[in-house]
């Protein structure tokens, strides 16, 4: 107990001395801006945006599920190439993995003397995919869920978008107010 009290005592002296609390603290600010460079770095590296554009949802071909398909872009902030490798939909606590081959979001057909006529098909975003530093993909993003989850993905929504990197996972937060506009707009 006496050597307690002693190392105690001891530290309070040291403490006491004007100068020595000057050392702790440009210790201490040293350590933090040393801590703050690194992690400025890191964040760098790995640092990127996803906007959302638009969705909508329909049954897949089969029925079996319903097929919400995103608009998204992509902008990578950092000047370091940025990997996608998957990407996920949080809905009600439920995570949702977006595909990653291509995927058909809209095919429109046409009668043109008297044969049907493919006129657009849009293929989803396959992942994984790269980002060159600076760089910027927009795409089609598409899953599968339940069937009884297409009329939620047919109108507006909050949703989160987990979109994992080799560095680091990030998760959006997607305001989704945008159903069926591309559809509207251009037709597909």
């Amino acid at each position: 107990m006496e050597n307690v009290v002693k190392v105690v005592n001891e530290i309070i002296n040291w403490l006491w001395n004007r100068e020595n609390i000057t050392l702790l603290i440009a210790i201490a600010g040293f350590g933090m801006s040393l801590y703050n460079f690194f992690r400025a770095l890191w964040d760098k590296r790995c640092s990127f945006r996803v906007d959302y554009v638009s969705h909508y949802c329909c049954l897949s071909k089969s029925g079996k599920y319903a097929e919400p398909m995103f608009r998204f872009n992509f902008v990578n902030l950092s000047s370091a190439p940025l990997t996608v490798v998957r990407m996920f939909l949080l809905v009600d606590g439920e995570k949702y993995e977006f595909l990653f081959p291509e995927q058909q979001v809209y095919q429109m057909t046409r009668r043109q003397k008297g044969e049907t006529v493919q006129i657009g098909e849009v293929k989803s975003q396959k992942l994984p995919f790269r980002l060159e530093g600076k760089g910027a993909l927009g795409g089609y993003f598409a899953a599968y869920l339940p069937t009884d989850m297409e009329k939620t993905f047919q109108s507006a929504g909050k949703w989160q978008l987990v979109v994992q990197t080799p560095q680091k996972e990030i998760v959006f937060s997607i305001v989704a107010d945008k159903p069926g506009y591309d559809i509207e707009q251009y037709g597909y």
